[in-house]
């Protein structure tokens, strides 16, 4: 049988791209900062929120705050 080209991949296992080993897709995440999937070994919990990494947790959590304070320093005369 022949898969049309926007047809998604049905494996049902997956690669976590931080160890690199392969998982079923049920235990693979996405990474709500960069998008990478990682297995729940490598996840970083940050709030309720799973991350592939520190780096990703902190820039999501952080960026709101730089970007509040870009705005304050605007309204400032």
């Amino acid at each position: 049988m022949r898969r049309r080209a926007d047809d998604e991949e049905t494996s049902a296992y997956l690669f976590c791209e931080r160890c690199q080993q392969m998982f079923e897709r049920v235990l693979i995440q996405e990474c709500s900062y960069c998008f990478k999937d990682f297995c729940r070994n490598c996840a970083v919990r940050s709030g309720n929120t799973a991350f592939c990494s520190k780096a990703c947790a902190e820039a999501w959590f952080f960026a709101e705050a730089d970007e509040e304070e870009a705005e304050e320093e605007k309204r400032k005369p």
